[in-house]
């Protein structure tokens, strides 16, 4: 009986060791190398949790360079030893989110659409695949959201996110939402329509109504037309100089760090364990 309560402590001491890596990677993401391993006496016994960004066969993390870390922590009572491991994702920073708007193309303004900031001219056109800092190695896309498009793909096919295999025309946009629309273009046409979250088209986009809080990444060209859709957060158009970004009528796209922020707390926030096992 006392063997199994310290094994039990042991694990739970494990699982602490765990926590207190995610907490301190969570203060200092880069910095992990001056901190490991991490190590406490807690009650009966003790923990030690060292962190790597490797996997456990001493190879690089599947995925985005340095979004990943690898935590090993072994909690002992007397002579009973449990071990767990964990991959933690990095949370989402939102790093390159300072504008309204934000294109890999021409943006042409009709009307009087307003953008907040307004859009800066040739020197804010993204290279997307380049992203804010070319010396990472990240698209855009992986600095902002710290996932690749494939995996936010797959995130969004997950409940309670919201995938749509085909274009969509007024359809339901929450939490995250991936729509494959290629070649079809998506619609939001009525005033009345309301979305949130990330919100990220496969394809191009035509919104001539209705409200967007969030996050809208458009992977083809976007059209903001007659009407009066508002969109609060941050815009991305991936489209090239061939494709242009038109905004007219009375469209809104303001830049707001409240609905950037909900939309990425959608991923989760602190560092976020993607796989776990009791080696």
């Amino acid at each position: 009986v006392r063997r199994q309560i310290h094994k039990n402590q042991a694990f739970y001491l494990a699982e602490a060791g765990v926590e207190h890596a995610r907490f301190k990677l969570g203060q200092d993401w880069e910095g992990w190398e001056a901190y490991s391993p991490i190590s406490a006496t807690l009650g009966a016994g003790t923990y030690n949790a060292t962190i790597y960004d490797t996997d456990s066969s001493g190879g690089p993390l599947p995925g985005i360079p340095g979004a990943r870390r690898r935590v090993t922590s072994k909690g002992t009572v007397g002579e009973i030893s449990k071990t767990v491991e964990v991959i933690l994702r990095k949370p989402p920073t939102g790093s390159g989110v300072d504008s309204a708007l934000t294109a890999g193309g021409d943006i042409i303004l009709k009307g009087s659409a307003e953008i907040t900031p307004p859009p800066e001219p040739e020197d804010k056109f993204y290279n997307f695949e380049l992203g804010e800092n070319p010396g990472d190695g990240l698209s855009l896309f992986e600095e902002i959201f710290s996932v690749t498009k494939e995996e936010m793909k797959a995130i969004a096919q997950r409940s309670p996110n919201r995938y749509y295999d085909g274009f969509i025309k007024n359809d339901i946009v929450e939490n995250i939402t991936w729509v494959d629309g290629v070649p079809d273009q998506s619609e939001i046409t009525t005033d009345t329509w309301s979305g949130s979250g990330i919100w990220i088209v496969n394809g191009d986009l035509k919104i001539t109504g209705g409200t967007f809080e969030g996050i809208l990444w458009v992977i083809g060209s976007l059209y903001l037309g007659a009407g009066n859709p508002v969109i609060s957060g941050a815009v991305f158009v991936e489209c090239g100089a061939e494709v242009d970004t038109t905004l007219t009528g009375t469209p809104t796209v303001q830049l707001h760090y409240g609905a950037i922020d909900d939309a990425l707390g959608a991923l989760g926030t602190g560092s976020i364990i993607e796989s776990w096992q009791d080696p």
